[in-house]
């Protein structure tokens, strides 16, 4: 959200050539793109500035919407004035607001991104009358954005407390929007000495496309893909553990295909003990609610029935998962994930293990399966967590030991 600082400066910023307006009338819809060669207000902010007439006790809803970045609209007189904004009063992270024009007269409607580096595409639509009300004015997969990365670009960085965290398991993160072209394929790297590297990349909304932990060699994180079109990416910067591990990076993006290792060789260690870790892990928050999310524990040969719903905690990707907590016996173990409400995935946890293990259709039919002998007595943490973000529904997990 905007503070009223920020809104007098990008106030300050506005007045502009003529020629940098574009026209609009009261009842027309137009499409537009944010490029990274558009103009930028103080906060390093994209925005297209439209020029519309607007008369004297007139209503006007206005409605700036996109699924590429998060939404902002401003209204300003022809001097530059700012006399309205909103960020959020649409669904889904998009803007609304009704304007009643105080004089009739010129006026400007900048579609603009809430976060420095957000691109692509819009719809802005001016309508007469007051605007609806929104079903609901909560945004979420969007957020603040570090800056951006283009392919053959790398970037240094240091992920720090300052930035932003995870509470669901207590990790810090940055946000990295990706311009791409259609069927150009990609690598992008995240490497790192200080933590055990974790790269996400995700549509604008947060939609989770794939995720890396250790297919860069060693600890480092490597994923590679070919849009399918030309809306932005984001690249997330991420660790795998412990939680709040912070450090020096490196984010590099190449054009092309490289090699994934299936299985990578971290041995990557954090200073502090199991114990202290599982405390860490313990205390995850629920970013969507606010609530403590505990973990709860399963025994081997236990079946557990539970419900993920909005309430749980929440993933970069916006789907939801619960933790659950097991002591691993001697000899190989089974663990089933099955819903007739969502797809499952299943993420196996532990400090002992060279990567996370996450399965998603390994089971009979859609259900998840992990099969293996683990190192140790653990403890290890599982993760139920889905392929979609659900609104509720019922799980079903259980382990069991392998006889085989």
């Amino acid at each position: 959200m905007r503070s009223v600082l920020m809104l007098t400066a990008l106030a300050a910023a506005a007045p502009m050539a003529l020629s940098s307006q574009i026209p609009i009338r009261v009842g027309q819809v137009v499409t537009g793109r944010l490029t990274h060669t558009d103009q930028k207000f103080s906060d390093g902010s994209r925005y297209k500035m439209y020029a519309f007439v607007g008369n004297k006790g007139d209503t006007v809803a206005v409605d700036l919407t996109s699924d590429d970045f998060d939404a902002n609209l401003l209204i300003a007189d022809a001097s530059g004035n700012s006399l309205a904004r909103n960020d959020d009063g649409g669904e889904n992270c998009n803007a609304r607001l009704t304007f009643v024009p105080p004089a009739t007269g010129n006026y400007r409607v900048y579609a603009n991104s809430s976060s420095q580096a957000e691109i692509g595409e819009f719809k802005l639509t001016l309508a007469r009358g007051k605007a609806r009300l929104p079903a609901d004015s909560v945004c979420k997969g969007f957020g603040p954005v570090a800056g951006m990365i283009e392919v053959g670009q790398t970037i240094t960085g240091n992920l720090t407390a300052d930035d932003p965290e995870f509470r669901s398991d207590s990790t810090y993160f940055e946000r990295w929007v990706l311009p791409v072209k259609p069927n150009q394929a990609f690598t992008a790297d995240l490497q790192s000495e200080d933590f055990d590297a974790y790269l996400w990349l995700t549509r604008g909304h947060g939609d989770k496309i794939v995720a890396n932990d250790d297919g860069g060699g060693g600890c480092n994180a490597r994923l590679v893909y070919t849009p399918q079109d030309d809306h932005p990416l984001r690249l997330i910067v991420n660790t795998a553990r412990p939680p709040h591990s912070t450090g020096r990076f490196t984010l590099r993006v190449t054009e092309g295909e490289s090699t994934i290792e299936t299985k990578g060789n971290c041995r990557f260690r954090s200073v502090a003990s199991n114990t202290q870790t599982m405390q860490q892990a313990s205390n995850v928050t629920t970013q969507a609610s606010g609530q403590s999310a505990s973990v709860q524990a399963i025994r081997v040969g236990e079946t557990v029935n539970g419900t993920l719903s909005s309430s749980d905690s929440l993933y970069p990707d916006n789907t939801y998962f619960k933790f659950y907590q097991f002591a691993a016996p001697t000899g190989p173990v089974t663990i089933d994930l099955a819903s007739d409400d969502f797809d499952p995935v299943l993420i196996v946890r532990g400090d002992d293990l060279d990567n996370s293990i996450i399965n998603d259709d390994g089971g009979p039919g859609c259900a998840a399966r992990v099969s293996r002998t683990f190192p140790s007595r653990g403890p290890y943490r599982i993760l139920v967590n889905t392929t979609s973000t659900p609104q509720r529904v019922v799980h079903h997990a259980g382990i069991e030991p392998d006889a085989r």
